[in-house]
């Protein structure tokens, strides 16, 4: 049987709006993701640090290699990392990094730095740690420098490092492996009211001595 006149106006009329509500939904659609794709991203506040340590006058027992030519030696470089993701229980990834090991003699022995393949270097708990590679073949060396800092870590070193350790490991004939700590930085203690005091009264006694009249 036919659909009456009235019939078919109704059906066309109820196809209408349905692509009518389609085609508002996709519509719909694609402002939402345009407007996703044009809102800024979060800005990272990026910021870079220097620090510089010492290692200890001693490897620990066992170690060969570059370990015990670090005795009595030193680091330093530079991280920039993004602060607004500190502090972490996890870990960070800094942006880039150039750190620099030497021997006693101040000669460079291994350097970590963004600029090299395969390296890398992150933010995590209370410091940063920095590795070369993961060593594939034999003979190949992985090397890593852990540097830790005050608890709280939010980038900045502060007052330097308060533990850390060098790491080195080839995979020969024969494993050369080593560690050594680093020195933790002494605190410089605060000066007391008191010495403050006495400090003020002795030199005020100096210069009402100078001032004095001589007999």
């Amino acid at each position: 049987m036919k659909p009456t006149f009235g019939e078919t106006q109704l059906m066309l009329t109820t196809s209408y709006k349905k692509l009518s509500q389609a085609t508002a939904g996709i519509a719909l659609g694609a402002a939402m993701l345009a407007a996703v794709a044009n809102a800024p991203a979060q800005a990272a506040t990026l910021t870079t640090y220097n620090f510089s340590g010492q290692f200890e006058s001693l490897a620990l027992p066992g170690s060969s290699g570059v370990s015990v030519a670090l005795q009595n030696g030193s680091f330093d470089g530079s991280y920039t990392v993004d602060v607004d993701q500190l502090p972490t229980a996890t870990q960070v990834n800094l942006s880039s990094w150039l750190v620099n090991v030497r021997d006693a003699s101040n000669n460079i022995l291994k350097t970590f730095s963004s600029a090299i393949v395969g390296n890398t270097g992150i933010a995590v708990n209370n410091g940063v740690r920095f590795t070369n590679f993961v060593a594939a073949s034999t003979g190949a060396e992985t090397a890593s420098l852990g540097v830790v800092f005050n608890p709280g870590f939010t980038g900045s070193p502060g007052n330097g490092p308060t533990d850390g350790l060098f790491s080195s490991v080839i995979f020969s004939n024969t494993i050369v492996a080593g560690q050594i700590p680093i020195k933790s930085t002494p605190v410089p203690e605060p000066v007391s009211t008191a010495g403050i005091a006495v400090a003020g009264a002795m030199g005020l006694w100096m210069k009402r001595k100078q001032k004095a009249p001589v007999a």
